[in-house]
């Protein structure tokens, strides 16, 4: 047998300049905490293009306009409460300041919810995160807390700027902080809750679709499904006398939120007749608490079960 004719290898070996990571490792809750900031940036669209801001800001700027007005002409209002022309029932309050422009704080979810999961789904991101330190949940929770955030703070400017607005409107400004805060402070669990409870909805139905335009399309017509069909089933019952068609008015995301709301502000609930588009009498405001309160946990299941079930 012929001896194997035994050749140096043909490979090279080339110096790309590639160094070992010599800082420190940080861990897990740094990673989702990574991911929580790295989140609120891409709501707000810090880091991006003009464009990618453009939806936030202007939305948020048409959910506080109501407020800054009445800011802005909260000398000429108080002239007018004092002069017997308006009463303080004609302005915007901390109870009832959702419950008439949450429409701009949906359109808000259906332009920036898709934005946090979807791109990471159609790009294949998913891997990437799971790799590493990172679990599915502390995904899910990293995203639900950046959206939360970012929404709990559009959602605080016009309850600030309603609240220097009413201390404006009183001579005495220390007398009228001290007479104020008492009033403001429930609107932040309140805004807090329904921060919560609308991201929740948001992202749960956002996360089962990877194209943002079907997710916000999905978005629409759940939040306009729910804020009708209930509603319109709860007059036909109301005349028919159906006892539990009451119960489907806390179906509707805006209006729970809006109602709960007056709960934390110790308000009663608004009294309108039935036949003119009020609630029904029968539901107390603690009822739509625990109705947004489930909301949460429904909609949070949701996405911790879709986020262990998606594959990556």
């Amino acid at each position: 047998m012929n001896a194997v004719t035994r050749t140096a290898p043909t490979g090279s070996i080339y110096d790309l300049g590639y160094r070992h990571y010599e800082g420190k490792r940080r861990g897990r809750w740094w990673a989702v905490w990574s991911l929580y900031v790295e989140g609120m940036r891409g709501v707000w669209g810090f880091g991006r293009p003009m464009t990618a801001k453009a939806a936030p800001f202007i939305l948020t700027g048409l959910y506080s306009l109501y407020a800054l007005i009445q800011l802005a002409f909260s000398a000429s209002f108080s002239q007018a409460i004092a002069s017997g022309d308006m009463t303080a029932t004609d302005l915007a309050s901390y109870h009832n300041y959702f419950a008439a422009v949450s429409f701009f704080m949906v359109l808000f979810l259906v332009a920036q919810a898709p934005e946090l999961v979807c791109r990471d789904q159609r790009y294949h991101v998913l891997p990437l995160y799971f790799t590493r330190a990172l679990g599915r949940v502390d995904y899910a929770f990293a995203r639900l807390a950046s959206l939360t955030t970012s929404l709990f703070l559009a959602m605080m400017v016009p309850m600030i700027a309603l609240f220097i607005g009413d201390i404006l409107m009183k001579p005495d400004t220390l007398q009228a902080v001290g007479d104020e805060w008492p009033k403001f402070l429930p609107a932040i669990p309140a805004t807090a809750l329904g921060a919560l409870s609308l991201s929740a909805i948001a992202l749960a139905l956002s996360s089962f679709s990877p194209r943002r335009a079907y997710a916000a399309i999905g978005l629409v017509a759940y939040f306009l499904l729910m804020a009708i069909v209930p509603e319109v089933i709860f007059r036909v019952g109301n005349r028919a006398g159906w006892d539990w068609s009451d119960k489907l008015v806390l179906l509707s995301p805006t209006n729970v939120i809006g109602v709960a709301t007056d709960w934390f502000c110790g308000v009663a609930l608004r009294i309108t007749p039935v036949n003119e588009g009020g609630p029904p009498t029968t539901l107390g405001t603690d009822a739509y608490v625990l109705a947004v309160v489930a909301s949460i946990a429904v909609f949070t299941a949701v996405l911790l079960f879709r986020y262990r079930r998606i594959s990556a």
